[in-house]
């Protein structure tokens, strides 16, 4: 029977097995990490890019770079080579639209930029992705196959009600 794994935002998760990692995704982006034949990989959600870790300190899964040197050393723990994994990219919507918004403000804009430039750095393989946009993102990942499904939700319009006396 097959596990089932919930990824709150700042959760990660890596092995191998019978194993389905889901999560739900706005502005967040799920770094999914893959190693075809050996049917072993991992996943992270993270909800702010950037800060990285101080000397120290936990290591904060909400945060990007954080999330990502947690999934890249769980992948050198069990012997592999970061390089080599297949990468999908999910989430960076904005949830909320309010007419007007400023783009460069939204956090969802941030997240997509910064794992865009994460995985160009790299030079990792990216072999599905589904960034930016509106609404939400259901992502549900199959570690024995490395199938990833995703369901698409709408944005929630953010108005102003007008309070009458």
């Amino acid at each position: 029977m097959t596990e089932r794994v919930f990824l709150n935002p700042g959760d990660l998760y890596f092995g191998r097995g019978d194993i389905r990692v889901e999560t739900l995704l706005g502005p967040c982006v799920a770094i999914v990490m893959w190693y075809p034949g050996l049917s072993i990989g991992g996943m992270c959600h993270f909800q702010l890019p950037g800060q990285p870790a101080a000397a120290g300190v936990a290591a904060d899964g909400r945060y990007g770079m954080q999330a990502w040197h947690w999934l890249e050393q769980q992948a050198r723990n069990h012997g592999l080579n970061p390089e080599q994994g297949q990468y999908k990219l999910f989430g960076g919507a904005r949830s909320f639209t309010q007419p007007g918004e400023h783009l460069a403000l939204d956090v969802a804009a941030q997240n997509v930029a910064f794992i865009e430039r994460l995985m160009a750095a790299r030079k990792l393989r990216i072999t599905a992705q589904d960034l930016g946009g509106q609404g939400y993102r259901y992502v549900r990942f199959e570690l024995r196959s490395g199938d990833v499904w995703v369901r698409r939700g709408t944005a929630i319009n953010r108005v102003q009600a007008e309070v009458k006396r």
